[in-house]
């Protein structure tokens, strides 16, 4: 359990606030680059941390992220001229570049510079993986750009799929860390159905719902901190584990099994109260089955919102006939199922509240640990994810290993079997 006081810090990102600023220390996802296609198109808006910007693509092909009131009258710039080398807003034809610089203002005479000192907030930006990223933190402060492994695979190894959340980012970066949780909200099908788990490629689920209660145990690393979570396997010489790596500021490898396709999640705090969760699924061997993925998940979306029908309201289509035949909650698709569990908690939950058992043990040394890394942050110590010499080659296991050997080391055991070189136990 936290106090009002913790909540607060690890929930709220504005402006100013402590974890808001820890966020801004990092490259975080703006926009699909599907939403600014065209070269000289619609600008986007955007809301980030808080902020209300708006993104685009100039004439030439160049990209921006400025915020989106002009500094003039205040009109919004999403619904300006898309001009090389920035916006025009309609109202009196001021002009702001990609750097937030007052470019130009035709109405004023010539002699009159004083909008040449102005500046509206402008961020960094950087395309890769079908994303546009931004930087929104100090200048002199930029880290080294993450060079995740899946940044550069062609479109058909590649799923970006950007959800809706109506619920604060927390909500959602903690379930991700319950290792628990997939053995009764995720137990949802009869699993020698096409649509289990297995009919869809990823057998390492259906073997996890043998045991509900995990062994976890957690480490800090140099990018944040790793989760394993160890449950007993048929042969009484081995366990099955899990693997999750976290990366700062809200990133991680979902564990998946071999020559399976691979999970990595990020999230785009909109606000303190929403968000929108990234699935960026991938395999760096074979083209994905795009259909297969969005019928297991649910979560297949669209701009301009990127939303489902799903919705407190309607109690995310929650069917009990369907509890009765088998899905254990009666919610269809795995995002869908853990967005109504989250989104039933309200915008922010308040965490002074819970009751947490042995299962939540990861949970709380993510929050033990992000109090620890807020502080270091104002003290102006090193953070994570932020030394250059980090490879981000990062890779997270569910393989059946010798009960004898560390569980850290699932990975290295997974890939030896997926390679016919198996490994025997030292």
């Amino acid at each position: 359990m936290l106090t009002q006081e913790q909540n607060m810090a690890l929930t709220q990102v504005g402006q100013g606030t402590p974890m808001g600023s820890f966020m801004r220390r990092y490259w975080i996802p703006a926009v699909k680059l599907e939403e600014i296609v065209e070269p000289g198109g619609a600008p986007v808006r955007v809301r980030l941390l808080g902020e209300n910007l708006v993104a685009f693509r100039d004439p030439s092909g160049a990209c921006g992220l400025i915020n989106e009131i002009c500094p003039h009258r205040g009109a919004s710039l999403a619904y300006g001229r898309n001009e090389v080398g920035g916006l025009r807003c309609l109202y009196h034809g001021w002009k702001m570049g990609a750097t937030g610089q007052v470019l130009e203002t035709p109405p004023e005479p010539d002699h009159v510079t004083f909008a040449r000192k102005l500046c509206v907030p402008a961020y960094p930006v950087r395309e890769a993986g079908g994303l546009l990223w931004t930087y929104m933190g100090p200048k002199d402060l930029e880290p080294p750009f993450p060079k995740f492994p899946w940044l550069d695979l062609p479109p058909d190894q590649l799923l970006v799929v950007k959800m809706y959340q109506d619920n604060n980012y927390l909500q959602g970066l903690e379930g991700d860390l319950d290792p628990a949780h997939p053995n009764y909200l995720h137990r949802d099908f009869d699993l020698t159905d096409e649509a289990s788990w297995s009919g869809v490629g990823w057998q390492s689920m259906a073997v996890l719902m043998s045991d509900g209660s995990p062994d976890i145990q957690c480490e800090e690393t140099p990018y944040l901190m790793r989760v394993g979570a160890i449950r007993k396997a048929s042969d009484p010489k081995l366990r099955y584990v899990r693997s999750t790596e976290w990366i700062a500021p809200f990133y991680c490898y979902i564990a998946t099994g071999p020559h399976e396709s691979r999970l990595f999640k990020g999230w785009h705090p909109i606000d303190d109260f929403s968000c929108y969760t990234f699935y960026i699924h991938f395999d760096m061997e074979r083209p994905l089955d795009v259909e297969a993925i969005y019928s297991n998940w649910g979560h297949r979306t669209a701009p301009p919102d990127y939303k489902t029908v799903h919705s407190n309201a309607n109690m995310h289509l929650q069917d009990r006939d369907r509890m009765k035949r088998g899905n254990f909650s009666g919610v269809n698709g795995a995002s869908i199922q853990d967005r109504a569990v989250q989104e039933s908690m309200g915008p922010i939950i308040d965490r002074t509240q819970e009751h947490l058992g042995t299962s939540d043990k990861a949970v709380i040394y993510f929050r033990r640990l992000m109090l620890r890394k807020l502080k270091e942050m104002e003290d102006g110590l090193p953070l994570p994810s932020h030394d250059p010499s980090l490879d981000y080659n990062h890779r997270a296991g569910s393989f059946d290993m010798p009960a004898d050997q560390p569980w850290q080391e699932v990975v290295k055991w997974q890939e030896a079997f997926e390679n016919n070189r198996p490994l025997a136990a030292e």
